[in-house]
C-alpha cells in the first residue's frame, strides 16, 4: 500500500506508524467487500420476491388496466403478495444484521451495536420502518411492471426474466414506457405517474436501489460505529481522517486531518459511498 503523510503535533501526539494506517485501510477494504455482498444477498432476496409475485399476479388474471396491489383489492391474491413481502423484509433485515456486525466477535459488543442500528432509519423513523417504506415502493414497482408486461401480453415466463433483470430499472423498461402514453388508463399508480414518486427527495424512483442503499449504508455506519467504540477503549486520544478514494468530494476533503474523540460528526462515513478511513491517535503520555 502506497505510503501516506499524516500531520501531526508531534511534541503532543505520537506519529501513527505505516503499520497503523496500512491497517485502517484494510478495515474499509474489509467493510466495503461485506458491503458488496451484503447487496448481492439482498438483490437475490428482492429477485426471488419478485418472481414470486410476479407469477402470483398471473396465476389470478387480474386486468393489466386494473391491477393495483393494495389492501382490498383482491383479498386472496394480496393474502399471497402480503405473506412474500413479510417474509422478503425478515430475510432482508436479518442479511443487515448479519453483515452490519462482522467487525466483531464480541457478543455483548454485537448486541450494542444491533440496538443502535434499530435507530438508523430515515428521518426520525427505525431501521424496520424505513424499509418497510422502501419495500411497499417495491412491490407498487412491480405492480407497475407486471401491468405493463400483462399488456404487452408478454409470457409469464418471459415477465419473471425481464422483471429480475431489471429490479433496478424498471421505469426504463420499454413496455412500462410504452404505457407511459396512455397513464390515465391504468389503475398501477407508478404508470400513473410515470414513475415519478412524490416526495421522493433524495430517493431513487426504484424501491430496490433505495432498499440496497439503506443496507449499504447502515453497514457503513455500524462497522464504524464498532471501529471508534475500539479506539475509545484504547484510550485514543483522536482520530486522523484520511481519503480512501480519488472520487472528488470537497465535503470529504475538508475532514481530513486530526479530530478528537468528542468530533463525533467528524467520524466517516460522511455520505453513502464513503471510503474515507480513520487511523487512531495516541497522545505522548499515553504511549510512554
Amino acid at each position: 500500500m502506497s505510503k501516506v503523510v499524516v500531520k501531526l503535533d508531534t511534541r503532543k501526539f505520537q506519529a501513527p506508524s505505516q503499520s497503523d494506517i496500512d491497517a485502517a485501510k484494510q478495515f474499509i477494504l474489509q467493510r466495503e467487500e461485506n458491503a458488496r455482498m451484503l447487496e448481492g444477498k439482498i438483490d437475490e432476496a428482492l429477485a426471488d420476491a419478485a418472481e414470486k409475485i410476479v407469477i402470483i399476479c398471473y396465476r389470478y388474471d387480474v386486468d393489466p388496466q386494473k391491477l393495483y396491489i393494495a389492501s382490498g383489492f383482491n383479498e386472496q391474491m394480496m393474502n399471497e403478495i402480503a405473506e412474500v413481502m413479510d417474509a422478503l423484509e425478515e430475510e432482508i433485515l436479518g442479511l443487515i444484521q448479519e453483515y452490519a456486525t462482522r467487525s466483531t466477535k464480541d457478543r455483548e459488543r454485537i448486541n450494542a451495536l444491533l440496538l443502535w442500528m434499530a435507530s438508523l432509519g430515515r428521518g426520525n423513523r427505525k431501521l424496520r420502518d424505513t424499509l418497510e417504506g422502501y419495500l411497499y415502493k417495491f412491490m407498487k414497482d412491480l405492480e407497475a411492471a407486471i401491468a405493463a408486461l400483462r399488456f404487452a401480453e408478454t409470457t409469464m415466463t418471459d415477465a419473471v426474466t425481464k422483471v429480475k433483470s431489471n429490479l433496478h430499472t424498471i421505469y426504463t423498461m420499454p413496455e412500462v414506457m410504452a404505457t407511459f402514453k396512455n397513464a390515465s388508463e391504468f389503475a398501477a399508480t407508478y404508470i400513473q405517474s410515470r414513475g415519478v414518486q412524490k416526495g421522493g427527495v433524495g430517493l431513487s424512483n426504484n424501491g430496490s436501489t433505495n432498499v440496497t442503499n439503506m443496507a449499504r449504508l447502515t453497514l457503513q455506519m455500524v462497522w464504524m460505529r464498532s471501529h471508534r467504540i475500539d479506539m475509545e477503549e484504547n484510550g485514543a486520544a483522536g482520530f486522523y481522517v484520511l481519503r480512501g478514494s480519488n472520487y472528488p468530494c470537497d465535503y470529504c476533503d475538508s475532514k481530513v486531518g486530526f479530530h478528537p474523540m468528542t468530533d463525533i460528526e467528524d467520524f466517516p462515513p460522511f455520505h453513502g459511498h464513503c471510503c474515507c478511513y480513520v487511523v487512531p491517535i495516541f497522545t505522548i503520555t499515553d504511549i510512554i
